[in-house]
């Protein structure tokens, strides 16, 4: 065993952010524990084997990114349409309904935070990507991972990372730019709003957008680094809205595996 590493306690600095990213990269909360368990425990196996040749936490991510490969939920990726979906099936179904007022009405805060809602909106549209390009652009953008951190992670050449995080920027760009009704007037989805209004009783969703800087006249590279500064600013599992989130997550698989 590598006696240089206190593997509980580096494990244990880390923890919060690997089950965050696992459950970026999953959508589910379930799964994101199972991994994080799992991923403890094949650590704990293979110290003996970690040379120092990347930082502790590289190869950590590297081992749960592996681990998460293997499970068929991360695997799957998503129609650009499952939001819609999700919708159509929570307005058909009371049940649903009463799931999504509970969740709300179960938060120390009884407001919806939109900006809580763009993180859920980005693990969505980011399954509809190449599994390697969540991956990749989730590590670079939220967990400060360098491309060759990342290629360390993924096992790939810093060059494919390189091109794995310009393809997946232009995708990301291209989606929002056509389906959010925040940046495109004749965008598809309004949910955020939706919702918000609908939850909170107000409408004060518009005022809340507002604030945030989207607009046409931005490049679609600036629309989406506000975004994603806004997403980092989001713990998916400890934020205020963090079980609605979850919610909304539960009811969209439901709704897209037809359950």
């Amino acid at each position: 065993m590598n006696t240089s590493i206190d593997l509980e306690n580096e494990f244990l600095a880390m923890q919060g952010n690997l089950k965050s990213y696992l459950y970026r990269v999953s959508g589910n909360k379930l799964d994101s524990e199972d991994l994080l368990h799992d991923t403890f425990l094949r650590v704990n196996d293979k110290i003996g084997t970690f040379k120092g040749q990347s930082s502790f936490k590289t190869w950590v991510f590297a081992i749960a990114t592996n681990l998460a490969r293997d499970n068929q939920r991360v695997k799957r990726r998503w129609e650009l349409d499952a939001q819609d979906k999700c919708k159509e099936y929570t307005m058909s179904n009371v049940d649903c309904q009463k799931r999504l007022i509970s969740s709300f009405h179960s938060q120390k805060i009884h407001s919806f935070g939109i900006e809580e809602h763009i993180n859920y909106c980005f693990t969505c549209i980011a399954k509809n990507l190449k599994l390697e390009q969540q991956i990749a652009i989730i590590l670079k953008e939220f967990y400060n991972f360098k491309r060759q951190e990342i290629a360390n992670i993924i096992d790939k050449t810093e060059g494919v990372v390189k091109h794995l995080l310009h393809d997946a920027r232009n995708q990301l760009q291209t989606r929002y730019e056509n389906r959010c009704a925040m940046i495109n007037k004749n965008g598809i989805c309004y949910q955020c709003a939706e919702l918000n209004d609908t939850l909170q009783g107000i409408s004060d969703s518009a005022a809340k957008i507002q604030k945030y800087g989207f607009s046409q006249e931005n490049s679609s590279r600036t629309n989406l680094d506000i975004r994603f500064k806004l997403i980092n600013k989001i713990n998916p599992l400890e934020s205020n809205g963090a079980n609605l989130e979850d919610t909304i997550l539960q009811l969209l698989r439901e709704a897209i595996e037809d359950k």
